[in-house]
C-alpha cells in the first residue's frame, strides 16, 4: 500500500482492515528512519490505523483481489444494551492540577471530559475516591464526575441534594 502521512507518501504492509459506518480503516505497517541517543539512526517499523481511502491508495497495476485477500473483521454487533443507551464510555478518570495554587488542589475529570488534560495517565475507581476524598480536590460537574464519584464517597443518601 502506499500509505499519505502528512509530510508525504511511504510504501508500507497492508495488515487487516475493518468496516466503519460509510468508510474503512486500515492496520498498516512502514519503515521510519529514527536517531538513538548516540545520533545513530535506523530504520524502526511502526504499525498504525488509518482511514481508507483518506490515508492509503493501492498500488497501480496491482490486481484489486489481492487486497480483498486482507483479512476482514467486521467491527461487533452492539448488543441489546448499547442499541438502547449507546456506545459505552471510557472508563478512569484523570486528574487535573491547577497551576498556580498548592499542590493540594486539582480537578478530577472522567477520561472522556473536554476539559481533561490530554496526555495524563487514566485513574482507576479506587484511585479517583483516593483522590476525591482528599481536601481541595473538585470533582468537574460537566462530565458527571461529581454525579457519579459523590455518592461512592459520600454515601448514596446525598443524591439529589445541591
Amino acid at each position: 500500500m502506499r500509505i499519505l502521512l502528512p509530510q508525504g507518501e511511504v510504501t508500507g504492509l497492508l495488515w487487516e482492515r475493518r468496516p466503519l459506518p460509510g468508510s474503512w480503516v486500515y492496520l498498516v505497517s512502514f519503515d521510519l528512519w529514527v536517531c538513538d541517543e548516540d545520533g545513530v539512526m535506523a530504520t524502526e517499523s511502526t504499525r498504525m490505523w488509518v482511514d481508507a481511502p483518506g490515508h492509503v491508495r493501492p498500488f497501480d497495476g496491482v490486481d484489486p483481489a489481492v487486497y480483498l485477500a486482507v483479512p476482514t473483521y467486521p467491527l461487533p454487533t452492539p448488543d441489546s444494551v448499547e442499541r438502547q443507551l449507546g456506545p459505552k464510555r471510557r472508563t478512569g478518570w484523570v486528574l487535573q492540577p491547577l497551576r498556580g495554587r498548592a499542590a493540594d488542589r486539582a480537578v478530577i475529570h472522567a477520561i472522556d471530559c473536554p476539559d481533561a488534560p490530554a496526555g495524563r495517565a487514566a485513574l482507576t475507581w479506587d484511585q479517583a475516591l483516593d483522590h476525591a476524598a482528599r481536601p481541595g480536590i473538585r470533582l468537574c460537574v460537566l462530565c458527571g464526575a461529581a454525579q457519579e464519584l459523590t455518592p461512592l464517597l459520600r454515601g448514596f443518601d446525598t443524591i439529589g441534594e445541591g
